[in-house]
């Protein structure tokens, strides 16, 4: 599911941007439709058609743009359906697509409450996760980006001094999460130990709570019977065959791993 660069070499989730994006842009509109609103319509107001071709491509790279890619899809399913969840929804879509991100935020949440999360150590953490993949600017621009979208999700405080703190999540960002995990192969319980989850940043016995507050909204069907959990995604369920169709690239099977799908 990941592209082989990363968005946030150079941009952050672009929050904003998609916010307006997504109100220019009908629910079902196909690749094209989001190409001319950026570029042709200047739905996001640019100032140039040098911009307005960037941000078109960076917003392509983190959110799909595409109805038939199951993770664009589903994405704009969920946002249409819970307002409140719409920053953990691009967090979620985004780190399905962006390696960087996926592999650097679980990290930072980690840290206790209250914790200072500096760009130099976010620095170090790439570092010494990818030793002398990145360039001394490449490296500063990724961690200032890494913290500036989890800034704009809530997970971190502060526009100089970056501050970890408790952000609650949104009924449709555990369905769009449990829907990722699914759509990866995860059943049962390890459907609440997948990234996607963590990302959530909450107690199973939480996720749990809102998963079945999700299922009452008919956004998803889960059952369970004492420690077995068994979910469903029948309005979902078309987005899977629809994604084997060649629209978009992928990079390899979806099957084998969400991760790995374009």
């Amino acid at each position: 599911m990941t592209q082989q660069g990363s968005t946030h070499t150079a941009r952050t989730l672009m929050l904003s941007e998609l916010n307006t994006l997504f109100d220019h842009v009908a629910e079902a509109a196909g690749r094209d439709e989001y190409q001319a609103a950026i570029r042709d319509a200047n739905c996001l107001a640019k100032r140039s058609g040098r911009s307005r071709k960037l941000t078109a491509s960076h917003l392509a790279d983190l959110y799909g743009l595409d109805p038939a890619n199951p993770i664009h899809a589903s994405l704009r399913y969920f946002w249409s359906r819970d307002e409140a969840a719409r920053p953990q929804l691009a967090l979620l879509a985004a780190a399905a697509r962006d390696s960087l991100l996926r592999d650097l935020a679980p990290a930072i949440l980690a840290k206790p409450l209250g914790t200072s999360i500096t760009r130099e150590s976010v620095e170090e953490a790439i570092e010494q996760r990818w030793p002398g993949r990145f360039s001394p600017a490449t490296r500063k621009s990724v961690a200032q980006n890494i913290n500036s979208s989890l800034v704009q999700v809530g997970y971190l405080l502060g526009r100089i001094k970056k501050v970890r703190v408790h952000l609650e999540p949104a009924t449709g960002a555990v369905a769009y999460a449990l829907y990722l995990a699914w759509l990866q192969g995860g059943r049962g319980e390890l459907l609440l130990q997948s990234t996607w989850c963590k990302l959530l940043d909450a107690s199973q016995d939480r996720l749990l709570e809102l998963a079945a507050q999700a299922s009452a909204k008919g956004w998803m069907v889960m059952r369970r019977v004492d420690n077995v959990i068994d979910v469903d995604f029948p309005a979902l369920a078309p987005l899977v065959s629809q994604a084997l169709k060649p629209s978009e690239p992928a990079t390899v099977s979806q099957q084998e791993n969400l991760h790995e799908q374009g």
